[in-house]
């Protein structure tokens, strides 16, 4: 009986101790609407018992910055199977004729990658046919005047390298990767400007040994000069042609590609990942008739009918409410074995984009997606709280005047407690 009592008494002072940080919590919330000039939601959900605990401007829009990737990882996942396409490829006599697929890992240092082997096993004539996307080579709502840096690669229908040039001053000498670019880099005594807008036409100061990485501008004529550069035989162009049964390529398992666009926000990975999943669903090679299906198929009964319009989250056009990601976020949840799912964020205190925030625990507990445009930070994910539950939330901060890292330090306050006390 004693025992009981005590069980009793224990169950009393953890529900009394997890109820004194949902109102403390909601208190901040409330004090911080009164208060504050710019725009917090939150949305804090136990998947086992379906219960929200906390909704602070829940069903409010936000801009979601990189939390758009959540929905491009679950898009690809739904859809995209085991591997990614490659190229597509026939084969006529001694010649093999290729044509892109928008994959991101093409030269882009993923082991196991089976496109090059493949071409290098050809003996004959290759030819690329001179086919272009159903889509910009720019997003809906991109700053188009961020075209030469790192985080705003071209769209393209057959990627190389990431899209993006790595070169520095190293001595009185240029690097340059890929080393095709080389002769394309203007060594100047100082320059403020990475690149000309038109062409691939590079520009570094003489004192600069720091690695830049440097978008590219695509062209399929360009991609066959790549191609015969790497592969050290002749690459040819031929326009499109009809009537050819083209074979697809596999080329790399999915999971380190969406790993690599998770953790470290690859932007480039999210848009072509977006065009393969249009590829595969509407046979076009058009991110927002991807978008397009999948909320008609696989998110049609999320909460509030969100505004999406790109794969990375570039787009200053998106919107997307806490309770739509919080809803996303169950059902990756309920669909993904746990282990596998976790596997594929960013950890709190660990790993990429969240390697200097939200650790410092005994154990990591915060695996999320970060989101960071001008003004606008955004932490989606699950939370493993210091008793072993699970919990699901989105926190999405907008319009704020005042250090990224204020933003960052109040959330981690509120997820610390959130770890400590549920």
């Amino acid at each position: 009986m004693k025992i009981l009592y005590k069980l009793f008494l224990f169950t009393l002072l953890i529900t009394v101790s997890s109820c004194s940080t949902t109102y403390k919590l909601k208190k901040d919330f409330n004090k911080h609407q009164k208060e504050s000039e710019f725009f917090k939601g939150f949305v804090l959900y136990n998947p086992e018992t379906r219960t929200q605990i906390i909704n602070h401007n829940g069903s409010k829009f936000f801009t979601p910055a990189s939390n758009t990737k959540l929905y491009t990882f679950y898009s690809a996942y739904k859809t995209l199977g085991d591997s990614l396409v490659g190229l597509e490829y026939y084969k006529n006599n001694d010649t093999l004729f290729i044509k892109g697929t928008a994959d991101p890992s093409f030269l882009y240092e993923f082991e196991g990658s089976k496109t090059i082997p493949f071409l290098n096993s050809h003996n004959g004539p290759i030819v690329i046919l001179d086919e272009s996307l159903d889509d910009n080579r720019f997003g809906n709502g991109w700053s188009w005047e961020d075209y030469q840096y790192y985080y705003m690669p071209e769209r393209s229908l057959f990627p190389m390298y990431g899209n993006v040039l790595t070169y520095a001053m190293k001595g009185d000498s240029i690097t340059a990767h890929p080393s095709y670019f080389k002769k394309h880099i203007t060594v100047l005594d100082s320059t403020d400007m990475n690149r000309a807008f038109e062409e691939n036409q590079f520009y570094l100061e003489r004192q600069d040994s720091t690695l830049n990485y440097i978008p590219f501008k695509t062209s399929t004529k360009l991609v066959a000069e790549l191609l015969s550069d790497t592969l050290q035989k002749p690459v040819y162009v031929m326009p499109q042609k009809r009537g050819f049964d083209f074979k697809s390529l596999n080329s790399v398992a999915v999971d380190s590609v969406y790993k690599q666009m998770l953790v470290v926000s690859d932007n480039f990975i999210a848009e072509q990942l977006m065009l393969q999943v249009a590829k595969k669903v509407k046979d076009t090679y058009n991110v927002e008739d991807g978008i397009d299906y999948i909320l008609k198929n696989h998110l049609q009964n999320l909460p509030q009918k969100p505004v999406w319009r790109d794969g990375s989250g570039l787009s200053v056009y998106n919107l997307f409410s806490p309770e739509d990601t919080v809803h996303l976020l169950t059902k990756m949840y309920e669909e993904i074995p746990l282990e596998k799912l976790l596997n594929y964020l960013p950890v709190g205190g660990e790993s990429g984009t969240l390697r200097n925030w939200y650790g410092g625990k005994d154990k990591p507990y915060v695996y999320a997606k970060s989101g960071t445009l001008s003004n606008t930070y955004c932490l989606s994910g699950y939370i493993i709280t210091k008793k072993g539950t699970l919990l699901i939330f989105s926190y999405m901060n907008n319009n704020y005047n005042q250090p990224n890292s204020k933003i960052r330090s109040d959330m981690q306050d509120h997820l610390s407690n959130i770890y400590e006390k549920y």
